[in-house]
């Protein structure tokens, strides 16, 4: 399944009255985890400290 097939499937499964900020920030959020997800399979891992620091910039 490509990225977009998964977005739009979160789309479709978001209420109808979302706002454009929610999806947004939603959309922006599964980004951020998929990229983490993808270094952590990679062995490049943050830290604790260093992911509570960037949890704290979202």
């Amino acid at each position: 399944m490509s990225e977009k097939q998964v977005m739009i499937k979160i789309l479709e499964k978001m209420p109808d009255d979302i706002t454009f900020d929610d999806i947004v920030e939603t959309l922006n959020l599964i980004y951020k985890l998929k990229s983490r997800i993808d270094t952590f399979d990679r062995n490049q891992a943050l830290t604790t400290e260093q992911l509570k620091k960037e949890i704290q910039e979202w």
